[in-house]
């Protein structure tokens, strides 16, 4: 496992699933770890609490990543409580719902991409004046962004598709300023995303499409967000690094 000593970590959206562990992932390798909530209040104290008993450093913020306003005041907090960001983990994001294309509307369109894309774009934002030579900035894409998605979420898999390109775009635009861009994509993972917008009739399904013959965890995911974060990955940038069990090879 990569060496985080001394390092600062900001996850977005850390209380639940991938972040959850990613949060975890990143205390054990030493980073302290600053990460947010929007509505899991609870869940998030008690990773906070789960990672300090373990010997870690972890605590946690209410953040909507979507407002402006907010990411602003989040980008002060961080620098009075940490100073720098050694590695930022975009993690927000949501499907919202399935719906195929008949079914979709502006207002659905809109939020879709404020969750995905938006929340990515102004966090990102705010906080590089925070981030020095040597920071990694980590997004957050699906298998989706590769394929189109599955039944009704071709608007989700455009949203990811966008941070597909974001990443690129700012690998270049950051790489003077000694700033890695990386991007995770993640196929099947067992965690309550799936739960609430795919049927266990369709998981299953799925599921036999996947060479590896299962679920991805969320520990999978965070395992590969370490990696990146630390210098295993120190030459790569603009890259994304697809955890899906063999269903999409690059």
């Amino acid at each position: 496992m990569s060496n985080l000593s001394g390092k600062k970590a900001v996850v977005v959206a850390g209380s639940r699933g991938i972040g959850a562990a990613s949060v975890e992932a990143l205390a054990a390798a030493g980073a302290e770890v600053l990460f947010t909530y929007l509505t899991s209040q609870q869940p998030a104290e008690e990773l906070a609490a789960r990672v300090t008993k373990a010997g870690g450093k972890a605590a946690c913020v209410k953040l909507d990543a979507t407002d402006e306003a907010q990411s602003r005041a989040f980008a002060g907090q961080v620098k009075e409580r940490l100073g720098r960001v050694d590695v930022l983990f975009n993690n927000a994001g949501d499907m919202v719902a399935r719906k195929p294309l008949p079914e979709v509307d502006a207002a659905y369109v809109r939020q879709v991409f404020d969750l995905n894309v938006l929340s990515t774009i102004i966090v990102t934002k705010d906080l590089l004046p925070l981030i020095p030579a040597g920071g990694v900035i980590l997004n957050m894409t699906s298998a989706a962004a590769r394929n189109g998605g599955g039944l009704g979420s071709g608007i989700y898999a455009a949203s990811k598709g966008a941070i597909l390109t974001l990443t690129r775009g700012w690998a270049t635009e950051l790489a003077p300023r000694g700033i890695r861009v990386l991007a995770v994509a993640p196929g099947v993972i067992d965690t309550d995303f799936h739960k609430r917008h795919s049927k266990p009739e369709l998981l299953a399904t799925v599921t036999k499409t996947v060479p590896a013959g299962k679920y991805g965890t969320p520990e999978d995911v965070a395992r590969a967000v370490v990696y990146l974060a630390g210098e295993g990955g120190g030459f790569m940038t603009g890259v994304t690094i697809d955890i899906n069990g063999g269903v999409y090879m690059a």
